[in-house]
């Protein structure tokens, strides 16, 4: 194999994380990569750092722009790659050395257009690392691109956009929602309606960082609630696609939406109310989806709803609901 992987880490006020995500990309035991560090406006002396990787690495690449978001940089890191494949890695986690071969081997020795990792190692920030597999690993599962959709909308996989290879043409004209959060929930589910197969891998090649102060778990906002307008999308342009999977995405976005409903504060009637009133509208389809591939705790609270919105809170805040929110 000789083809060229694009690496794209987008790169904001991470300076106490940066230099082990790009070390784990630098060494690598796949090397044909083009490493790109989208600076998006950092002020912590991260903007700093990715200068210094360039005179440290030949296949770094810097794009300083200023902020607009993960989406955003992702889109711009994008835009000046030139490989074949394209992997988006988030600043503050790691990868195997193995992780792009790996990946890459699977996805063309079984013809795919997109390999998916059945999740990624998630650990708090402040724990110590987890070690990943660093040795050869059992080839991955073939599945139609249909299935494969299924298997992420009933979060069997997981949704993020760093735990997966794409070929180029998969993510071509697919834009990350500039501005938005829950970007990846608004984004990955096209890959798979443009892809004819995908491979799902289950080894550990992939470490998450999951940090108490992140966008997703910090107080609300009312930038939360764009959650409504990206269920509302997924749900549209799923039914589109393949009007069986309609209460598959349905669950999905019902549990993001939640998990911020969990997040209002007890006062805040009106955002309250505008997600209350959503949740009420397909809990039904929530509760009633017979899918085994559907998790147990999505159906769960949609059938504590009944209970009442108050009750509907209570439970979900003691059994874990905000769990649910996902990389």
């Amino acid at each position: 194999m000789d083809s060229l992987v694009s690496v794209i880490i987008p790169v904001y006020n991470v300076r106490k994380y940066l230099d082990k995500c790009v070390q784990s990309v630098i060494m690598q035991t796949y090397k044909n990569l083009e490493i790109i560090l989208v600076d998006d406006g950092s002020t912590d002396g991260s903007e700093k750092l990715c200068d210094d990787y360039i005179t440290k690495d030949s296949r770094i690449r810097v794009l300083h722009k200023e902020n607009g978001g993960l989406s955003d940089a992702r889109n711009e890191g994008y835009k000046i790659s030139k490989g074949d494949y394209i992997s988006f890695i988030d600043s503050d986690d790691y990868i195997s050395p193995i992780f792009i071969e790996e990946l890459l081997t699977n996805l063309i020795q079984l013809k795919a257009d997109i390999v998916a990792l059945r999740s990624g190692t998630d650990f708090w920030d402040g724990e110590s690392l987890p070690n990943l597999n660093t040795q050869k690993i059992k080839k991955g599962k073939l599945v139609c691109a249909r299935r494969a959709l299924e298997e992420q909308l009933c979060q069997v996989n997981a949704t993020g956009a760093p735990f997966k290879l794409y070929k180029r043409e998969i993510v071509d004209g697919v834009l990350f929602p500039k501005g938005y959060l829950y970007e990846d929930v608004a984004t990955t589910y096209k890959f798979f309606m443009k892809s004819n197969q995908a491979v799902i891998v289950t080894d550990d090649l992939y470490a998450y960082r999951k940090r108490a102060n992140s966008i997703i778990r910090r107080d609300f906002k009312d930038d939360k609630m764009i959650c409504l307008t990206i269920a509302d999308q997924v749900i549209n342009d799923v039914k589109e696609y393949d009007s069986k999977l309609k209460k598959e995405a349905i669950s999905r976005v019902y549990a993001m939406v939640y998990s911020v409903f969990l997040q209002v504060p007890a006062g805040d009637k009106r955002h309250q109310k505008q997600l209350w009133d959503w949740m009420k509208k397909y809990r039904f389809s929530v509760a009633t989806n017979r899918n085994p591939l559907v998790r147990k705790k999505n159906r769960y609270g949609a059938i504590a709803s009944y209970l009442g919105k108050n009750m509907a809170r209570f439970l979900g805040h003691k059994f874990g609901q905000k769990a649910s929110m996902k990389k």
